[in-house]
């Protein structure tokens, strides 16, 4: 661009009539959409001056072609960024969403005063610092929130971190985007399990490592209840029991006996048999068969040095009993025997001993043998 051209530019920036705005639009849209690569950074410099001059006057989508073509441009003075970025949404996107001259400070005085399209731009961009996102959070908007969560480079403190958790609990669309966070810390993970869908629990059990202290927690409310059936339980014979009690004095309760009881149906004198190898109470025996993730099994037959195909057998019978098919997935099947396999036994032992500590009330105590 000649110094000439420039300086006509220039001159018509200072012309107010119409006439003169519209010969500028018209050779600025030459000069700037043609050319702009091609202009040294003097000449850069006097376009972008002419620009902030100009901005508000040039039609809609001139100014939205403009702001295209600058948002990746490093050498952007930032008080045309931010001029741009106050525009209308159809301008201020492009900018919003990549343009590295506006500061946080620009980004979050934006966030506090202009619309949600603007705060949903300012969600995508390649990174987004803690402080905004901060300011994000503070905006209230479920869907600003998770259109922030589901931006990878969106660095998020622990403290908000926490603070999305909990609200996750009444806003539920929180709970994907931010269990799917490879930042979260598993601690947070584990404390969503109580009140997240299935599909999402079953998504923690495969994610986060098993911590035995987690798995107290899911069993809490299976142990509530069996404690208090068994208060109520009248003292009366139990003949499957009495049944697994002579099998165990004449050495005949075997795994492979199990097997094919639960393979029958005969899901009460399982439970008792299950009972008698690894001190897990009956009820609570029923209640992990219909369990779909297959952990509490896995731990249970864990504690009890229960071999991986046992496992698998027993696994494989109760979810055909929970979903009437007769067939499971290679892929749900290997994901069930990789839980068993990273699992200790120690661990699993500690998780029941602690389990079976927190049942030692009155009858439940007598009946689980730990009084």
């Amino acid at each position: 661009m000649s110094s000439v051209e420039s300086l006509y530019l220039f001159k018509l920036a200072k012309d107010k009539s119409p006439r003169g705005r519209k010969i500028l639009a018209d050779e600025l849209s030459k000069v700037f959409l043609d050319k702009y690569a091609n202009l040294s950074s003097r000449e850069q410099n006097l376009m972008f001056e002419i620009l902030r001059l100009l901005v508000h006057d040039i039609e809609m989508p001139l100014r939205k072609t403009i702001a295209e073509r600058l948002a990746a441009e490093p050498a952007l003075p930032r008080n045309l960024a931010k001029l741009l970025a106050n525009d209308a949404i159809e301008i201020a996107f492009p900018i919003l969403s990549l343009s590295q001259a506006l500061l946080d400070e620009d980004l979050i005085e934006i966030i506090r005063k202009r619309s949600v399209e603007h705060q949903l731009a300012i969600t995508i961009r390649p990174s987004v610092s803690e402080d905004v996102t901060d300011a994000i959070v503070e905006t209230g908007n479920g869907a600003v929130i998770t259109s922030m969560l589901k931006n990878e480079n969106a660095a998020i403190s622990s403290k908000t971190f926490a603070y999305l958790v909990e609200e996750s609990r009444r806003v539920t669309i929180y709970q994907e985007p931010v269990l799917h966070r490879k930042d979260l810390d598993s601690a947070l993970a584990e404390r969503m399990f109580t009140w997240v869908s299935g599909a999402l629990r079953q998504y923690i059990l495969d994610t986060y490592e098993l911590d035995p202290g987690f798995v107290d927690g899911v069993l809490k409310s299976a142990v509530r209840a069996e404690t208090e059936a068994l208060k109520a339980e009248k003292k009366s014979p139990n003949p499957a029991r009495e049944l697994v009690n002579q099998l165990s004095k004449e050495g005949k309760l075997t795994t492979d006996l199990m097997i094919k009881t639960l393979g029958e149906g005969e899901v009460s004198l399982f439970a008792a048999m299950f009972h008698e190898l690894t001190g897990v109470d009956e009820g609570i025996v029923i209640q992990m068969l219909a369990e779909p993730a297959g952990t509490v099994l896995a731990i249970a037959c864990k504690s009890a040095g229960l071999d991986k195909s046992v496992f698998s057998s027993l696994y494989a019978l109760a979810r055909r009993a929970s979903t009437a098919s007769d067939t499971i997935s290679r892929k749900d099947m290997q994901r069930v025997e990789s839980r068993y396999d990273h699992m200790t036994e120690t661990a699993a032992r500690n998780v029941v001993a602690r389990w079976r500590r927190n049942v030692t009330s009155g009858a439940a105590a007598n009946k689980l043998g730990v009084g």
